[in-house]
């Protein structure tokens, strides 16, 4: 039998807590599976694939953002799969996108989904809101 919906919540929670808001790299090892299947598309990290493209998205957003912070604000789990709903803070204090430091903070929603096996994650999709980000970096005007 697989794992409950509460362990896989757990190991959502622990993958946003320790890996992307606490920047420990070391945990992708551990949870994130070598070959992960990864729906998100992500600029400067295209053309790779499995973990350590998932660890290049996590340097990319913690350069960015190094106070980056996500708070999961819910987590519903079926099966295999964990679906979640967050709200992404961080100061831009690092290049982005091949852009500079602006210096403004960012408060964004993001939805994300994660699928596990034998207490990894194996796959995962997520969309975040670029455009209200892009708004909040002073990159697009807001109105």
């Amino acid at each position: 039998m697989g794992q409950s919906s509460e362990d896989l919540k757990a190991m959502l929670y622990r993958i946003t807590e320790e890996i992307w808001n606490q920047g420990r790299l070391e945990l992708i090892d551990e949870l994130i599976f070598e070959d992960l299947i990864d729906h998100i598309e992500m600029q400067g990290v295209d053309g790779w694939s499995g973990r350590e493209r998932y660890r290049a998205s996590v340097v990319q957003m913690r350069t960015a953002f190094p106070d980056y912070h996500e708070s999961v604000n819910l987590a519903i789990a079926e099966g295999d799969i964990v679906v979640s709903f967050a709200r992404v803070t961080g100061t831009n204090a690092g290049e982005l996108y091949g852009l500079p430091a602006s210096g403004r903070r960012i408060n964004v929603p993001a939805i994300g989904a994660l699928r596990f096996e034998n207490g990894c994650a194996v796959e995962r999709w997520g969309v975040g809101d670029n455009l209200l980000m892009m708004q909040q970096l002073g990159l697009l005007p807001t109105g």
